[in-house]
């Protein structure tokens, strides 16, 4: 007797691969993770298109899933609506689509210090980009040495900002902030430029103002030593000519380079004295001879007239 055995329908498709049973494709979206699946199984060279929804945020992405039917978006600057658009040819050559639609959110943000300086100084706290009242900020210079009259510490208003002022003088000054919320700390330097006055009366006034708000000791000493160190006038110490320079005459160098240059004659000496007395003595003998008459008169033929 001879037994026969038939191969079960369908196994003959399995072994020529995994494409011929792709009858169908999903694709979703899980924050910024594109999967395309079949069956719950990955597929590998998927095209995914995302485009933006929302006419004043732009985003798009064209790509292609990975071993694991994966893609990863970009994080989007600001919360955008997208359509998701995954396609797929099988062995088949039959084109599988599907899409959905999604909202991307950018990364929270998290606990953050800004600082803006448009003449007076704002600083402002946020966490995940909305603003922290009642948070602490501790204001201090980079530089120890350095001074800034709003060095201290400070609580954010009901919008999350401190107002300081300006520095004064007539130097910048690089300070740093920093708060504390629920443990977490965040800190950030900018270099503060001081402010700008029209006149030198118009700084000591501001400084006056402020002052009597924040000075513990006496105003008048606190007034008067701020005008001392901030006075325009107070020339540093390398101010003035330089060293070389002196009144006229000064120096050996500058007084031997008085006078005529080298080629210019001197006085006479006393061969020129000699050569000038001969000159005159002989313009006399010349004279005299004219005077004496000799050889002078009407010639001896004129007769009487």
């Amino acid at each position: 007797m001879m037994l026969s055995v038939l191969a079960p329908v369908g196994a003959a498709t399995a072994e020529t691969g995994d494409d011929e049973v792709i009858d169908e494709i999903t694709v979703a979206v899980d924050d910024t993770v594109v999967t395309v699946t079949s069956n719950e199984t990955a597929v590998e060279n998927a095209t995914v298109n995302v485009t933006s929804t929302d006419e004043d945020t732009p985003y798009a992405v064209d790509n292609m899933t990975d071993a694991d039917g994966t893609v990863d978006l970009p994080e989007p600057e600001e919360t955008v609506n997208v359509t998701v658009n995954a396609s797929y040819e099988n062995a088949s050559g039959e084109e599988l689509t599907d899409k959905t639609e999604e909202t991307l959110e950018p990364e929270p943000k998290g606990l953050e210090i800004s600082v803006e300086q448009n003449g007076d100084v704002v600083v402002t706290v946020t966490d995940n980009e909305t603003a922290v009242s009642n948070a602490t900020v501790d204001v201090s210079t980079v530089d120890e040495n350095a001074s800034y009259a709003d060095e201290g510490t400070y609580t954010t208003g009901d919008n999350g900002t401190v107002g300081l002022d300006a520095p004064f003088g007539n130097e910048s000054v690089e300070v740093a902030f920093n708060t504390t919320v629920d443990n977490e700390s965040v800190e950030t330097t900018k270099t503060l430029e001081p402010a700008e006055y029209d006149t030198f009366g118009s700084l000591v006034s501001a400084f006056v103002g402020n002052a009597q708000d924040d000075s513990d000791g006496p105003l008048g000493l606190t007034v008067a030593n701020f005008v001392l160190e901030h006075n325009p006038g107070n020339a540093p110490d390398h101010a003035g000519p330089p060293s070389h320079a002196g009144p006229s005459g000064d120096g050996d160098e500058e007084t031997d380079n008085q006078g005529p240059p080298e080629h210019a004659g001197g006085p006479p000496g006393e061969e020129d004295v000699d050569a000038e007395e001969a000159d005159e003595d002989a313009e006399t003998d010349e004279d005299d001879n004219s005077s004496q008459g000799n050889g002078g008169g009407p010639p001896s033929h004129a007769g009487p007239n």
